[in-house]
């Protein structure tokens, strides 16, 4: 499949890292900012304009909520924050912020974000209202988003390496089956929304943790800037030599 050309400018690239709960998405993150001290990790946001935008974006939805009334929850804190942060990245993005740095890697970014409120958020998330914003939302980051990098693993492993270190849901008193169930549905949202893309979203990468080591990937991801870099530097070569 050909791929559409997507400058960068003066902005970083990034890079959004998926996968599940202990698939090795901060193993990897640390040693690729090791690795390059222009590889940064996250977006910071200041605290009082986040505050602001987790109210503003909540209560926009609220009217829609309250007249419904629907039977199902209202958004939890962790989606509230998804809301804002889909938004005050983006406005960093946008001003290509954080200045200086090649590369920006996310962690639960902002596809895994809107996959998870379209998947597992609450029946307000399906109302024609959410879904004008979700798909607003989805097109920009689908264009901001330079490359991903979904790590994944064996249920059993997951769920194992779970158990050590804990998760919000994973490590929870549910059953077995509910937790194979999490994880299928996880990934069968962040597949059909990489399916649905056009030529011109990002460059996916896939790997399974369970048989390629951190280094590996790490340099396989090091290879896949490079390459972005490259790309976008002779994009602009080309563009000026045009003027």
């Amino acid at each position: 499949m050909m791929r559409t050309t997507r400058t960068s400018g003066t902005r970083p690239i990034i890079v959004e890292i998926m996968g599940p709960a202990a698939a090795g998405k901060t193993t990897l993150i640390r040693m690729l900012c090791a690795d390059d001290q222009q590889i940064r990790s996250g977006i910071d946001v200041a605290s009082f304009r986040s505050a602001a935008v987790f109210t503003a974006k909540a209560t926009s939805f609220f009217p829609v909520w309250f007249l419904r009334r629907p039977r199902g929850r209202w958004f939890t804190w962790r989606e509230v924050k998804s809301l804002a942060f889909l938004d005050l990245w983006y406005r960093e993005v946008e001003h290509g912020r954080p200045k200086g740095a090649l590369a920006v890697l996310l962690d639960h970014g902002p596809l895994y974000r809107l996959a998870a409120l379209r998947e597992f958020g609450p029946q307000i998330a399906h109302t024609e209202r959410f879904e004008r914003w979700w798909f607003a939302a989805l097109d920009r980051w689908r264009e901001a988003v330079d490359i991903i990098v979904w790590l994944d693993a064996p249920d059993e492993l997951l769920l194992e390496r779970v158990e050590r270190r804990g998760h919000w849901y994973l490590s929870a008193d549910h059953s077995i089956e509910e937790k194979h169930d999490f994880l299928g549905r996880y990934r069968e949202a962040l597949t059909g929304m990489l399916e649905g893309f056009a030529t011109g979203g990002p460059t996916v990468i896939r790997f399974a943790t369970e048989r390629t080591s951190s280094r590996e990937i790490a340099d396989r991801v090091l290879e896949a800037l490079a390459a972005r870099r490259s790309e976008a530097s002779g994009s602009t070569e080309v563009r000026r030599s045009s003027v």
